[in-house]
């Protein structure tokens, strides 16, 4: 959910951006719109990077014995 979260900032921070530097061609850049598009992206950024490392990568390693003992692996 938060990676999604994280994503839907990105595209948001980069569509601005994108709108930031069309403005800017025609003489009407504003800085607020740039700064805004930045931070979206950054936090976007940054949350995804967040949630990478938290999510919890187990090898396919005795498998078999976690299911055995009935210990279950969180899938997202």
């Amino acid at each position: 959910m938060v990676t999604r979260f994280a994503a839907a900032l990105i595209l948001i921070g980069i569509i601005l951006l994108t709108v930031f530097v069309m403005t800017l061609q025609v003489q009407q850049g504003d800085m607020r719109v740039l700064l805004l598009g930045a931070a979206l992206s950054g936090i976007g950024l940054l949350m995804r990077r967040r949630a990478a490392r938290r999510r919890k990568r187990s090898s396919g390693r005795f498998s078999t014995l976690r299911r055995l003992r009935g210990i279950e692996e969180e899938i997202e």
